[in-house]
């Protein structure tokens, strides 16, 4: 009988090195070639930086507004660690990036306990095939290094699964279930406290499901204990919520009426009516997730390790694990997610980052399986090549890149409108080293999933490294607000107040460090009243070039997202 591993092998420990470096590829990139992104990453970095000036721990702020459209836990984390290191960017923008490891490191657990009954060897393998294909997936990539909430919602997820199973088979087996409940209950109140709601429709489906997948994770045991089994259930969503109105409660306290009926009414019922105003057909998800999986989707081994219709008929590939319990979870985890998300006709495509680990180990499964009555995985396919096709599609979306970089002249004059000035800063020539890394990879032999796997993600992490140093001066010119923020602050500092016509979304606080908020105006014509009012002050918009009054005198006019940042003196305005 084969025992289940109680440490890493050499080759599963270096696997885990070769994860870790990844990550830390990926990160370093990110830190250090691009700036903080507006709106998303400079709005979340501005709210903990006031709830850090005014030293409030309960209610968030944005530009000296209540700010009530997600929880405190990523601020909370980003004032803990200005507390031990002091205030930084770096330390912000690595929260999530942290969360994303620790999902990588809770999907290898979750692996270990839905199959403990493999063979170490199988086991080892798919506990690293899915935090390997999780870290190297193009689109998780780019979002796990962003400051977002996915990333923590992600985790949270993966740790509420991960309690559910251990509480069903402690359940069945009356040892271990409290500990399993606990741990549910943790992840419900950290999603909860990361994203709100969100958390039940990631987790809440999988655990009214026992019925689909418990007795087979089982095998057979714990069918008439239903009632039991969905008492508990909502204890688990009782003390996730208890943790979540730990905070709630005293923060709807002290931000009154307003900030109350925002958290526990818009933030649910609202915001479900909101996203009919935003349209996406139900079916969006269909096409929008396999480009979200790339490079993986076309994977020939994956595919022929799932089966067509002859593997099908023949009981190989998919058809004989639909009756593993194992299976079902993913499955149902999955499943219930995207037929929920896709319902909802307000759709973005991070919404199913929670569900990227329910299908790295299904992949990871189908990738991995034994003949039937075989304590061995199946014969590896005898092509040592299988992992070309991906590996050309990487190596062909960095020569399209390179080629559109130093053929802009060319082809700009093709294009319906111009391309915006800070296009042309992209050093394309630092795409040519990932098109030979593409090149050499292709041409390397691999025998088995696991090595296949290994030069794929060796590729993705090259191509995004080296897409960084290409896009950084481009990053630099038209998204880096670090020297506009520095100059409202020194204009504060100096007595000059300062409006920002249009949606302010908190930008230039925390990179300016500011203490004050802006004024918010909603048209020019108000910037106009504004400045009568403020002949000492500053007017900041975002405007087309074209739309620049023409007898005004701008102090400066820097590219910005497309458009350009404009700054006057209200007496020229």
């Amino acid at each position: 009988m084969n025992e289940r591993p109680t440490r890493l092998t050499k080759p599963a420990l270096g696997d885990a090195w070769l994860i870790a470096l990844i990550w830390c590829g990926l990160v370093a990139s990110a830190l250090f070639l691009r700036p903080l992104l507006p709106i998303d990453e400079t709005r979340y970095i501005t709210v903990a930086w006031e709830m850090w000036t005014n030293q409030n721990f309960l209610v968030p702020h944005l530009n000296g507004e209540l700010y009530s459209h997600k929880p405190p836990l990523l601020f909370w984390l980003m004032k803990l660690g200005w507390l031990v290191f002091g205030v930084s960017e770096t330390w912000a923008r690595l929260v999530a990036p942290l969360f994303a490891l620790a999902s990588l490191w809770l999907t290898a657990k979750l692996a270990h306990e839905l199959w403990p009954q493999e063979p170490a060897s199988i086991l080892t393998n798919r506990a690293v095939l899915a935090p390997l294909m999780m870290v190297c997936g193009l689109y998780w990539t780019v979002f796990s290094t962003m400051i977002m909430f996915d990333m923590m919602l992600t985790a949270a997820t993966i740790l509420a699964v991960l309690g559910y199973v251990k509480a069903w088979k402690g359940f069945v087996a009356g040892k271990g279930f409290w500990t399993g409940l606990l741990i549910a209950a943790l992840g419900l109140g950290l999603g909860g406290m990361a994203k709100g709601p969100a958390i039940l429709v990631h987790t809440l489906p999988l655990a009214l499901a026992a019925p689909l997948w418990g007795p087979a994770l089982t095998n057979g045991r714990g069918e008439t204990t239903w009632g039991n089994w969905y008492a508990d259930v909502f204890a688990s969503v009782i003390l996730g919520t208890a943790l979540v109105l730990c905070w709630a409660i005293p923060a709807a306290i002290e931000g009154g009426a307003e900030y109350r009926d925002a958290i526990f009414i818009k933030q649910s019922t609202e915001r479900m009516v909101e996203s009919f105003a935003h349209r996406r057909p139900f079916y969006w998800f269909v096409w929008v997730l396999p480009l979200m999986l790339l490079p993986w989707t076309v994977w020939p081994r994956l595919w022929r390790g799932i089966g067509a219709r002859q593997a099908w008929r023949e009981g190989r590939g998919l058809r004989p694990l639909l009756g593993d319990g194992a299976m079902r979870v993913l499955l149902v985890w999955f499943g219930a997610s995207f037929v929920i998300f896709s319902a909802i006709s307000g759709k973005q495509p991070h919404y199913l980052l929670p569900v990227f680990p329910a299908l790295a180990l299904f992949a990871a499964v189908m990738l991995t399986q034994r003949e039937p009555s075989s304590a061995s995985p199946a014969p590896a396919l005898q092509n040592d090549f299988g992992h070309r096709l991906p590996i050309i599609l990487l190596g062909a979306i960095a020569l399209i890149l390179l080629i559109a970089g130093l053929a802009k002249e060319n082809i700009e004059p093709l294009l319906k409108s111009p391309l915006p000035d800070w296009v042309g800063a992209a050093q394309s020539l630092w795409l040519a080293p990932a098109v030979l890394l593409a090149g050499v990879a292709a041409m390397r032999k691999a025998q088995g999933p696991k090595a296949e796997a290994r030069l794929i993600a060796v590729t993705v992490v090259g191509l995004m490294v080296f897409l960084h140093l290409a896009a950084a001066p481009a990053f630099s010119l038209a998204y880096d607000l670090e020297h506009p923020a520095q100059q409202i602050k020194t204009f504060q500092d100096a007595g000059r107040p300062v409006a920002y016509v249009g949606k302010y979304h908190g930008e230039f606080q925390f990179l300016g460090r500011l203490e004050q908020p802006i004024a918010v105006l909603d048209t020019m014509d108000d910037g106009h009243v504004w400045a009568a009012a403020h002949p000492q002050g500053v007017i900041v918009a975002t405007l087309r070039e074209s739309d620049i009054p023409a007898n005004s005198k701008p102090l400066s006019i820097r590219p910005y997202r497309g458009r350009v940042l404009v700054m006057w003196d209200a007496e020229r305005f």
